[in-house]
Parts: structure tokens; C-alpha cells; sequence
């Protein structure tokens, strides 16, 4: 039963298991060629720069697990909420906790399965680019050559399970905690728990970050340098909790501006303010780029020629964020399809709906752009204070740079799917 509930829900909403889909292809790519890196490094003798292709592969490694974990669980989160209908009449046909969490954790794994061997593909294709790209830079023992064999496959097949696993049960717990009615009232409007207790959880994840941060601001430099992603970690996630908070504090202070724009400014303010969680959900996978992106690469400051493997730790890990971010955007999109197809019918024009999509999506980029700069420069703050650079010492043309780049993805990622919803009769939207 539990796997022909999850087929069904693959087949009936495709769009969800695309996001999955993608965030465990990249996982697999990043996974298969960090292993092929570890494995050809263990063939090599005894040097240093066997000692550091062995860190590089152990590194990236464990990296790309944390955020698989993470883009796993975020976007299968999302797949889960847009299906509250569904899960609530399950939920009341006698459906119970654990079924609904079975049929979550196959749906996962099911998505699992053909991401594997795409991901292998691409991984191997990237080993001999990343491996060809450090001999060239003579990180790689003169005369190695590139071994892939099976244990990356291996490798990428148990994180990809484990993946499923955890991302799978980390998105069903909110459904299969709901009782029966009040998956039935979740689904007529948006739920998400009480304002004050997420309010209370946040401030809680703020006063760890703070004391970690306190706690490691006497160590040497390099101690502290390796305690920024869990800085990170932690500011991000008093971001993720307050998120609600933030984003309706965000809708009331950009709807005096937003005003401005006439009917479709109405629009975006009423929709920031009545849907702050749908909000939050957008604004901290963005805030997530921003703040690795500013973090990594405000300690390159001043460095006459940045190391190689640092600047394509960061373009990897800013692409693994910004996959989520898109995949968080599009769905959340998506599954505005009724209220797209409620507004035409009451006379909103397309032109209208792309503006007031236009807007949400400054509304978003700026605010997370704010957060994550915010929480990149809280994060760094105990190196800065040791004269080590950070992010405050970035050029200007990096920072607009950065804005822009932000600010092109979440209108892409907004408008592109609101497109497509416009070429959906206004009948058909509010009917299925």
C-alpha cells in the first residue's frame, strides 16, 4: 500500500519530484567524483600532496552529505505541504502516523533510484575535469592518474539512500503529527504552528550561535576559521525558525513603497502579509547562498592569487544552495494555482499578476540578501576581530554583483513558473 501510495503521488504531481530529483543528482555528481578523489589518493605514496587530496576528498565529502540532508528535506518538505489535501483525507480515511511517513520515505527513495545512475554519469565526467584542472596546478603527485571503479557508485548509492531516509522522515513529521481534523483544516488554509513558539525556538538557536561564537573567539585564527560553517549553521538557523516573523516584518516595512506600484503592489503586499510562512519558505534558502557566498569569499580578501580548490569550493557549494533556492521557488510558485486562476477570474490581467510577482520576488531578494549579509558578517566577526578579512572588505562591484545575481534567480525562478500558470484557463486553475 505504502509504495503504491507513493507512485500515485509521483504521478500526480511530477513537478514536486523534479526538485528531488535534482538536489540528489547533484548530490551524486559531487559525492562519486569527491570519492574517485579520495580512492586515487589512497593509491599514491606517502607525500603532502597526497595529504591534501585526501582532505579535499574527505572534505568535500562530508560537505555534500550535511547539504544534501538539508536540500533533501526543504524540498521534499514543500512536495509534502502541497499535497495537504490528499494527506488529510488520508489522514481521515484511517490512514496513520506511520503510514503517512512510509509512504513519504518511499516516495523519496523511489525519486532516489534514477538519480543514481545520472548522478554517477556526471559525477565521473566531473572527476576528470576537477582532477585534470588540480594537476595542472601540481596538487596532484606527478604521474597519478585518475581512478574511478565502483566504490564512488558505492558511495553514492548509501548517501543517496541515507539521504532519502532522513530527508524523507525530516519533511513527514509535520503531516503525520497532525490529527485527522486538523489535517483536514490545514489543508482549507495555511497552518505552521504558533507564531511565539517559533518565535521562542529562534531566539534559543541566536543565544547558541552567540555562546558558540563567544566560546571560539580566543582560539587562534585557524581554529576560528574552522568554526564559520558551524556559525553559519547556527545563525541560519534562528533565520529558518524566525522566518514568519521576518517575512511579515519585511511585508509591513516594504508596503508603504510597494504602495507605489498601484494594484499590483495591493497585491504583493496582501499576499506578504497573509502568507509570512510561504514567505519565510523563500527567503531562507536565498538567505543561505548569500551568506556562504559573502562568508567564502570575504577570507579570500586581499590574497594575491586565491587557492584554486577555494574558489571552487565556493562555486559548488553557492550552486548546491542556489539549487535549492530555485527548486524552493518554482514549487512555491506552483502551488499557487488556484489563487492565480481566483485572481484572473475576478479580473486581474496577466500584466498584473507578472508585476505583482515581480514585486514579491524584490520583496524576497531584498530581505534575504539583508538576512544573509547579516548573518555573513555575524559569522566572520570573531575572525575580523583577529585582522583577518571578511566580508565588510569585499569591493563594491562584488557585493552588486552578488545583489544582482540574487535578485535575477528569485525573479526567474518566481515569474518563469507564474508564466506557465497563465496558460491555464482561470476555470481549470480553481477546479483541480
Amino acid at each position: 500500500m505504502t509504495t503504491g501510495l507513493a507512485r500515485a503521488s509521483l504521478r500526480s504531481r511530477p513537478a514536486a519530484a523534479v526538485g528531488v530529483l535534482a538536489a540528489l543528482v547533484l548530490s551524486a555528481t559531487v559525492i562519486t567524483a569527491s570519492v574517485a578523489v579520495l580512492v586515487t589518493a589512497s593509491a599514491a605514496p606517502p607525500s603532502p600532496q597526497r595529504e591534501d587530496l585526501t582532505t579535499i576528498g574527505i572534505g568535500f565529502t562530508l560537505v555534500t552529505v550535511y547539504l544534501s540532508i538539508f536540500a533533501t528535506a526543504q524540498v521534499a518538505a514543500l512536495a509534502v505541504a502541497q499535497r495537504q489535501r490528499e494527506t488529510a483525507l488520508l489522514r481521515t480515511v484511517g490512514a496513520g502516523p506511520w503510514q503517512v511517513r512510509r509512504a513519504v520515505v518511499a516516495e523519496t527513495l523511489l525519486t532516489a533510484a534514477p538519480a543514481l545512475p545520472v548522478g554517477y554519469g556526471s559525477g565521473v565526467l566531473l572527476a576528470r575535469w576537477w582532477f585534470g584542472a588540480m594537476a595542472d596546478r601540481g596538487l596532484v603527485p606527478a604521474g597519478l592518474r585518475l581512478t574511478v571503479g565502483w566504490p564512488p557508485a558505492v558511495a553514492a548509492a548509501v548517501v543517496l539512500t541515507v539521504t532519502a531516509l532522513l530527508g524523507g522522515l525530516l519533511a513527514a513529521q509535520r503531516a503525520a503529527r497532525l490529527r485527522p481534523a486538523a489535517a483536514l483544516g490545514e489543508a482549507a488554509g495555511p497552518g505552521g504552528g504558533p507564531l511565539w513558539l517559533r518565535g521562542v525556538l529562534a531566539a534559543v538557536a541566536l543565544a547558541g550561535a552567540v555562546v558558540l561564537q563567544s566560546a571560539v573567539a580566543a582560539e587562534p585564527a585557524e581554529e576560528v576559521a574552522e568554526h564559520v560553517p558551524l556559525l553559519l549553521l547556527g545563525y541560519l538557523v534562528a533565520v529558518a525558525l524566525a522566518g514568519p516573523l521576518l517575512g511579515r516584518l519585511a511585508a509591513a516595512v516594504a508596503a508603504v513603497p510597494l504602495r507605489l506600484f498601484g494594484a499590483p503592489g495591493e497585491l504583493a503586499v496582501a499576499n506578504s502579509r497573509a502568507r509570512s510562512r510561504r514567505l519565510s519558505a523563500a527567503i531562507t534558502p536565498v538567505a543561505l547562498v548569500v551568506a556562504f557566498t559573502l562568508a567564502k569569499l570575504g577570507s579570500l580578501v586581499g590574497r594575491q592569487d586565491p587557492p584554486w580548490i577555494d574558489l571552487f569550493a565556493t562555486a559548488l557549494y553557492g550552486g548546491f544552495a542556489a539549487l535549492v533556492a530555485v527548486d524552493t521557488l518554482v514549487m512555491l510558485m506552483l502551488a499557487r494555482r488556484r489563487e492565480v486562476a481566483l485572481l484572473r477570474l475576478i479580473g486581474a490581467g496577466p500584466a498584473q499578476l507578472v508585476r505583482m510577482a515581480l514585486l514579491e520576488a524584490v520583496l524576497v531578494a531584498g530581505t534575504a540578501f539583508g538576512l544573509g549579509a547579516a548573518v555573513a558578517g555575524a559569522a566572520t566577526a570573531p575572525l575580523v576581530r583577529l585582522g583577518a578579512p571578511g566580508p565588510a572588505q569585499l569591493p563594491l562591484q562584488v557585493w552588486g554583483g552578488l545583489a544582482l545575481a540574487v535578485t535575477g534567480l528569485v525573479v526567474v525562478s518566481s515569474v518563469g513558473p507564474l508564466v506557465r500558470l497563465l496558460t491555464i484557463r482561470p476555470a481549470s486553475g480553481v477546479t483541480t
